[in-house]
């Protein structure tokens, strides 16, 4: 991809917090405002044409904030099936965009800096439409990922919990810190990465 192509980002925010408790996880306080908003103030919105938060109700404690920084909410109505959906649907979304690239985010990852974003985003604008970078924590590839057009349709047709695992085998990895894309499912672990 060269630096004329267009590139789309979705953030992942349609999970249950089932682990979490009671209230969504993504609006509980992490370091003086909510966890949801962390991951998608990181992300470089200027360098993508299209940017999403995948969410499982437009009405979510996060969207006024969301939609400041930029990015329109889309409501996954199959959150329920799992991550699956959610990458389904931005696949879909980036298709018909006619997006070059989309970068998948999880919105409990709070800690990915910017520049991690930024070296995802070089990767894919040097590679062709068959390009895939992948984050990994040494254990496992994880998002944040990017992935070139002609990877749109498999994208589109996932369900289930796991997400875009098996595609992302096939990526070129883009190194960063392990903890850098520790996520949060719990409130110990919320309480962890605070300290």
């Amino acid at each position: 991809m060269s630096k004329n192509k267009r590139l789309a980002v979705a953030v992942l925010a349609a999970g249950a917090s089932q682990r979490f408790g009671e209230t969504d996880k993504l609006g509980a306080d992490f370091r003086g405002e909510k966890l949801g908003l962390h991951a998608v103030r990181a992300i470089p919105r200027d360098r993508f044409q299209n940017a999403w938060v995948i969410s499982a109700k437009t009405s979510h404690p996060c969207a006024s904030e969301w939609r400041a920084m930029g990015f329109d909410i889309r409501a996954n109505l199959q959150a329920g099936e799992g991550m699956g959906s959610s990458v389904a649907l931005a696949a879909s979304l980036a298709k018909f965009a006619r997006a070059d690239g989309l970068m998948i985010a999880l919105a409990d990852m709070p800690l990915v800096p910017t520049s991690h974003f930024e070296k995802l985003i070089g990767a894919a604008l040097s590679g062709g439409p068959d390009f895939i970078g992948t984050s990994t924590n040494d254990e496992a590839r994880l998002p944040p990922a990017i992935f070139g057009s002609d990877h749109f349709g498999h994208l589109s047709m996932l369900k289930g919990n796991g997400g875009a695992r098996e595609i992302l085998s096939e990526g070129a990895v883009i190194d960063c810190p392990a903890d850098w894309l520790r996520d949060v499912d719990t409130p110990g672990a919320l309480a962890a990465l605070a300290k």
